[in-house]
């Protein structure tokens, strides 16, 4: 009867440690799970922020995802405990459409939105017809129209929000362009038919596109830089402190100079 009720004992205190395996004796988180898109983000991820992470006495776990949609609500849901993969202005609508309370803590160093080609090496290359492609989620498709605005090639809307425009607010397109929005993932395949792309910057780096081959590249705002984002009530805890600690830091400025040619820091690296 000793020995079973020992026996009962051990298998208790297994099931109880099991439970807590992700948590310290404090009681503090000691293991994050991060969402990224796959590509430089869950690159930048592994390689510039893990091993911070790790040094400071955390395990680190990188879930990649494929799409815009899938991360927010694997971090709404607990799966993952933050995200690494849209703007702010995505993530607002986000929120506002679905019913979540996410927060865009800081930006992160990012790779922006270029226009590329396989067939045209300017802008000046531009003729009546030419197919353009670009990303069909709502953010990224005004980010394009409004490109192609600034080279004078469409009109667009003035009334209508200009962070949610699409292709249904061109007034006045000069070149009668076929303008194709796409799934995002979907537009570096797409060089091989259409005349002109607008690809995401980890879209496009992922595919083996570089930034310095595009025919342009987007000067990108604050409120279009990528975002590190985590649950609103998680905020302020040891974890999400000690990720800023590692994006903030001296190493990951020396990464990020090291790594990321042609990406737009974030102003923190700017200082």
């Amino acid at each position: 009867m000793k020995k079973l009720l020992i026996s009962l004992l051990i298998l208790a205190g297994v099931l109880v440690l099991s439970a807590c395996g992700s948590e310290s004796a404090s009681g503090e988180k000691n293991e994050i799970k991060i969402g990224a898109t796959a590509g430089p983000y869950s690159d930048q991820l592994k390689d510039g922020i893990q091993p911070l992470l790790e040094n400071a006495g955390y395990k680190v776990k990188i879930v990649e995802f494929n799409d815009y949609i899938q991360p927010n609500k694997a971090l709404d849901e607990g799966e993952i405990d933050a995200n690494l993969f849209q703007n702010r202005i995505y993530l607002q609508n986000f929120n506002k459409n679905h019913g979540m309370d996410l927060v865009p803590s800081y930006a992160v160093p990012t790779a922006p939105i270029a226009l590329y080609s396989e067939k045209h090496t300017s802008l000046d290359d531009v003729k009546e017809g030419m197919k353009v492609t670009m990303p069909n989620d709502p953010t990224n498709l005004a980010r394009s129209l409004h490109m192609l605005e600034a080279y004078g090639w469409i009109t667009i809307n003035e009334d209508v929000d200009p962070t949610t425009a699409s292709e249904k607010d061109v007034l006045d397109n000069k070149f009668n362009l076929k303008i194709q929005p796409l799934d995002a993932a979907q537009t570096p395949r797409s060089l091989g038919d259409a005349d002109f792309a607008f690809v995401n910057g980890n879209f496009a780096l992922a595919s083996g596109l570089k930034l310095v081959e595009a025919v342009d590249v987007e000067k990108t705002p604050e409120d279009f830089l990528i975002y590190l984002t985590v649950r609103k009530e998680d905020e302020e805890k040891p974890f999400a402190n000690a990720l800023k600690e590692a994006y903030y830091s001296k190493e990951f400025l020396e990464y990020t100079n090291k790594n990321a040619e042609g990406y737009v820091k974030p102003p923190y690296q700017l200082k």
